[in-house]
């Protein structure tokens, strides 16, 4: 076994290497005088089970695009070395909300990624919380996906830092004063199955949009009156909607408002936005890499996944089943 990591979240894979007690393996990746993208890699991995950790969203020195054919050329770099087998451990799966023709002539973006990586013949590949779940369907069988949903680090979380914090008169948060909230319809099977988990009520914001980040309506449906609501999200990009999202729950009552996310974009004025809005804290995974200007948001916390991806990883190569982690991962 042998892990390699890509420039997009070299910090993340380097939490997932000490889990796993296995060092990166020796790899340079660099940047011609045109900006194409060199990679060498300086050891042996013929018939070795390799796995290339590389999120191909936004990063720090890099686009989605430069981070997906990284990946790609990586993929196809380590098949030419003859590897026994190639993992895509892909934590941000770039390209996943364009995954339906909603529109004349729609390209389905997420389709083509799939394509890409099945082409040059990637063996399997390790994502967290794709927006929709069809996306799976994009992969053929010869190539198994496994998707890794962040749900019971959320529930940790909430546990340990919204019902056991305590409040005035050392009152703590009683399950009763707890909500969960859909952003959206699409995320009401995610916040339904929270809410279950937690023995708690469960709301939903319906929202129309005009077009790609810009909302037209939204309105509650439920009640949050006096309670702590929380809202969950595969991913916080803009943060436009949740922040308008957190101004309906304070408008109808809410006392605390949090947001819990999968994957931290946090493009544009994301921060900007999040620091003016009526949230106290904003929770995101570390399955993107945020750099340290974003890090000094007050508001914003950032919950570590790498263990869960590490056993994923290593319950492939063994042939163990991965029902356990999501029904349980930590």
């Amino acid at each position: 076994m042998k892990i390699f990591s890509g420039t997009s979240n070299s910090e993340f894979a380097k939490l997932v290497s000490k889990h796993l007690n296995c060092p990166l393996s020796d790899v340079i990746v660099s940047k011609f005088a045109d900006k194409e993208i060199n990679l060498v890699i300086n050891e042996n991995v013929r018939k070795d089970d390799v796995f290339v950790i590389q999120p191909t969203g936004p990063s720090v020195n890099g686009s989605p695009n430069d981070n997906l054919i990284e990946l790609l050329i990586f993929i196809d770099a380590l098949k030419r070395g003859s590897a026994n087998t190639v993992t895509a451990v892909i934590p941000y799966y770039g390209y996943q909300r364009q995954d339906r023709k909603d529109y004349s002539r729609a390209p389905v973006s997420a389709r083509v990624v799939a394509t890409c990586l099945e082409s040059i013949g990637v063996d399997r590949v390790i994502v967290f919380d794709l927006h929709a779940g069809q996306i799976q369907g994009f992969f053929s069988s010869i190539t198994p996906i496994d998707n890794l949903y962040a749900e019971s680090y959320f529930i940790k979380y909430i546990n340990k830092n919204i019902l056991n914090t305590l409040l005035p008169l050392t009152k703590s948060i009683c399950i009763d004063e707890l909500v969960i909230v859909a952003p959206d319809e699409g995320g009401v099977k995610r916040a339904v199955r929270i809410s279950q988990k937690l023995k708690c009520s469960a709301a939903t914001i319906y929202k129309d949009r005009r077009k790609a980040n810009e909302i037209n309506k939204m309105v509650l449906m439920g009640d949050v009156k006096n309670k702590t609501a929380v809202m969950v999200d595969d991913m916080v990009d803009t943060a436009g909607t949740a922040c308008k999202g957190a101004e309906i729950l304070h408008q109808n009552g809410a006392n605390k408002i949090y947001m819990i996310a999968c994957h931290g974009v946090l493009s544009g004025p994301a921060i900007e936005r999040i620091n003016n809005s009526h949230f106290d804290k904003v929770v995101v995974t570390n399955t993107l890499e945020i750099s340290e200007e974003k890090r000094k948001c007050y508001k914003l916390d950032i919950i570590d996944v790498s263990w869960y991806c590490a056993e994923a990883m290593k319950r492939s190569i063994l042939g163990k089943s991965l029902k356990e982690l999501y029904d349980n991962p930590i």
